[in-house]
Order: C-alpha cells, then sequence, then structure tokens
C-alpha cells in the first residue's frame, strides 16, 4: 500500500512539473478565457431568456469559466511549487 501511495505522488509531481514547464501557455489561455468571459457575461444579461442566443451566451460562459478556472488552478499551482 505505501509503494501504491508513493507512486501515486510521483506521478502527481511529475504531471505538475510537466504542467509548469509549460506555464506560459496556460499564461495566455487564462489571459484568453478571462478577456472572452468578461466581453459575453453582459450578453447574459441583454438576450432574451427564451432566445436562442442566450443559450449560445450562458454555454460560452460556462466554457469560457471552465477554461478561466482550469488554467488558474495550474498557475496557482505553479507558483506555490515555486
Amino acid at each position: 500500500m505505501n509503494q501504491e501511495a508513493r507512486s501515486g505522488n510521483e506521478s502527481r509531481e511529475r504531471l505538475v512539473a510537466e504542467l509548469c514547464d509549460r506555464q506560459h501557455y496556460f499564461v495566455v489561455l487564462f489571459a484568453f478565457a478571462v478577456v472572452f468571459l468578461l466581453i459575453q457575461v453582459p450578453y447574459l444579461f441583454v438576450a432574451d431568456s427564451d432566445s436562442a442566443l442566450y443559450v449560445v451566451v450562458t454555454m460560452n460562459v460556462a466554457g469560457s469559466a471552465a477554461f478561466a478556472l482550469g488554467s488558474g488552478v495550474v498557475l496557482r499551482t505553479c507558483a506555490r511549487r515555486d
């Protein structure tokens, strides 16, 4: 059991190291996601809630938020690691 836990920690550390080696890509992804999110959020209040535009905007906001959150977690993990 201890060997499996050690192997899991080594795998996680390797994953974090590989992600942090590509940190500049995550900075760009985070920036694009946040900018796109800021552009799309006002449309939630402008579009009619029964329209197809509202559905598209909602999906865009959800997707942008997911990308911003995911890349932000990677950036924060890398900052704590350094």
